[in-house]
């Protein structure tokens, strides 16, 4: 690249990239401010976002989400998980015909039910989640499943007789290895080179 990346995009990519990892919080005022000002300043030198157009759309993006904000007290990551939730209801509501909805339903409930009982709760709930996950009815965003992996393993710590013993073992080794991939992968989901999705579903117990 032949030059360096525009310093009020520069900043706000920081910025923003703080308020992702919950180090600071931006208002909506002060949000609607800067997308204003970020588009401004693309506006007048437009040769010097050249190459830079996928972080400037991510950045304007993000600011978005800010300036919708419902209080001055939210945050990014707060801001983003209300709009996962109605992005699950409308996929929900939109969903494929009755028989095909009854389908995924019921080979979810077989999957469900495959999952012992007595787990910790926290792996519980994460290794049903990612059932849904894998089936396409629910959302996990990168940052949320980057803090699920933080948390499991920390729970783990605490209490390795529970989470690194016996069957718990095998569901708390993989949940964390999807977690981990659907934190770092570019884009939803995560698939072998054999095409194949990585579940949970091949844990021998």
């Amino acid at each position: 690249m032949s030059h360096l990346m525009p310093e009020p995009l520069a900043t706000w990519t920081w910025r923003l990239e703080r308020v992702r990892n919950g180090r600071t919080v931006l208002t909506k005022a002060q949000a609607t401010t800067a997308r204003a000002d970020l588009a401004g300043d693309r506006a007048a030198h437009p040769e010097s976002y050249v190459g830079y157009e996928e972080e400037f759309a991510a950045a304007l993006d993000e600011l978005e989400v800010l300036s919708r904000q419902a209080n001055r007290h939210d945050d990014l990551l707060s801001v983003m998980a209300a709009d996962r939730r109605r992005a699950e209801r409308e996929a929900v509501a939109a969903g494929s015909d009755a028989q095909a909805s009854g389908r995924v339903r019921s080979s979810l409930a077989a999957e469900h039910d495959r999952v012992p009982g007595g787990l910790p709760d926290l792996l519980d709930q994460w290794v049903h989640r990612l059932i849904r996950y894998r089936a396409g009815v629910k959302i996990i965003s990168p940052i949320e499943a980057a803090q699920a992996e933080i948390r499991l393993r920390n729970e783990a710590d605490l209490r390795p007789g529970l989470y690194r013993a016996g069957v718990a073992a095998g569901y708390y080794h993989r949940a964390v290895r999807e977690l981990g991939e659907i934190a770092t992968a570019e884009r939803r989901g995560r698939r072998d080179r054999d095409g194949s999705v990585r579940g949970l579903s091949g844990i021998l117990v």
